[in-house]
């Protein structure tokens, strides 16, 4: 279908045009078609899309026919969408304010030991592959330091951790240490304690490196609940990125996440309330741990229908894309079937994991060298604000203003709410 999805009338068309295909409808206005009823249609979708379907129900309020009002479209959250709006956050609190560059430290100088040619593309506006690389990167070998303080604090004949793996330690003295880790490093339980110490032996590094410890954690937490299928698991991310994205500015997010959420559990029946968890993740694959989310496939075909198999120079037209989008299919089945028949399953788009030795040990070397979470009396150049904390404070206040409803919690922040669909294409799935 030729249609621009980037308007309310080009998304009413889309949605029409896909119910079409599917023989779905209203009798009263086709009759050849399965009347629609009482069932409803779940649309998946980015940020822009789902204000462009709300924006459509609305203004269609006033028709007579459920139908042609549009009620029968829910909306689920596009899983990941929100992943990548996540990563977003993540740099817009540690890395895109300059001043919070300067600590050795921060952030964008972990970045500089393990991808010094790279900077720049951090500075301004990373994609959401190389900060999702990132995270997780640094997040390891941040986690990996916090092991080595532990053990070299509590098992003095240890300098590092590969000796003391050595030794083989038994599963109790593993849990041991777990727990003092825990009780010292866990974002949120330290953090507190060290953030109100008096200023003498206040560690100020320490506050900004919990800080980000944790905002990590909520990543992958999410990323890994994602990645299980576990949708109940993913729930309960919600909350903790709601706050962080009202912290930041990002709050038409926020406030998609707590409508979101608010429909699921204080609206829809619980059949719905089912199908609509049951569906908000697939598995292209079925392998354990390849859980995808909707939108992550629709942007998957985007890639082999725009970029793959979109055609060069000349041949690039709207026409030849919307011709051979149909085979996208075909084309995959044949690449495949060659790549069985050659073997050459090693040769083609999939590639083998990349080898991070060299580059954690190079980092974890910078990392201890540092003292990165080392406990002793420093102050940094910039103090990370605690977005989480300070989104949590804004949306506290406006629940205890009776006056405020849900509907206008999106524009309680600090005036900067900006246009967080730039660079979203606005595809639907149905």
């Amino acid at each position: 279908m030729d249609i621009n999805q980037s308007t309310v009338q080009g998304n009413a068309d889309a949605i029409t045009n896909l119910c079409k295909q599917a023989a779905i409808g209203d009798h009263s206005v086709d009759r050849g078609v399965e009347n629609i009823g009482d069932h409803v249609v779940l649309v998946h979708g980015d940020l822009s899309t789902c204000e462009r379907v709300q924006s459509l129900q609305v203004s269609r309020g006033v028709e007579k026919t459920p139908w042609l009002r549009f009620v029968f479209v829910i909306f689920v959250i596009g899983l990941f969408h929100l992943k990548m709006a996540c990563a977003d956050a993540i740099w817009k609190i540690f890395i895109q304010l300059k001043q919070g560059r300067a600590d050795d430290t921060g952030l964008f100088k972990l970045v500089a030991e393990i991808r010094p040619k790279e900077t720049g593309k951090f500075g301004s506006k990373p994609s959401f592959r190389y900060m999702h690389e990132v995270i997780r990167h640094v997040g390891i070998v941040s986690r990996l330091d916090c092991w080595r303080e532990m053990v070299c604090k509590l098992e003095r004949l240890f300098p590092n951790l590969e000796s003391w793996a050595a030794a083989k330690p038994s599963w109790d003295e593993v849990e041991g240490i777990t727990r003092k880790l825990v009780r010292t490093y866990l974002p949120g339980m330290a953090y507190s304690t060290l953030h109100f110490r008096p200023p003498e032996i206040r560690d100020e590094v320490q506050e900004n490196v919990l800080l980000q410890d944790q905002y990590f954690m909520y990543y992958e937490e999410l990323s890994y609940a994602m990645d299980t299928g576990d949708i109940g698991r993913v729930e309960t991310c919600f909350m903790p990125w709601v706050f962080i994205f009202k912290g930041c500015g990002k709050h038409k997010y926020a406030t998609q996440m707590i409508w979101f959420l608010h429909d699921l559990y204080f609206v829809y029946p619980e059949r719905l309330r089912h199908a609509i968890r049951m569906n908000i993740l697939c598995n292209p694959s079925g392998k354990p741990f390849h859980f995808r989310a909707i939108d992550w496939w629709v942007e998957h075909n985007n890639l082999y229908t725009k970029r793959i198999h979109g055609g060069r120079f000349s041949n690039r037209t709207k026409a030849r894309i919307l011709k051979e989008s149909a085979l996208i299919e075909v084309y995959k089945t044949i690449r495949m079937t060659f790549e069985k028949m050659f073997a050459l399953n090693h040769r083609t788009y999939r590639h083998s994991q990349p080898k991070m030795d060299k580059t954690f040990k190079k980092l974890a070397t910078y990392m201890a060298k540092i003292g990165l979470h080392k406990q002793q009396p420093r102050t940094s150049k910039y103090n990370i604000k605690d977005a989480k904390a300070e989104g949590m404070h804004k949306l506290v206040a406006a629940m205890k203003n009776r006056t405020v409803g849900l509907e206008d919690i999106a524009e309680i922040g600090d005036g900067d709410v900006e246009a967080e669909a730039d660079g979203e294409d606005g595809d639907l799935d149905v």
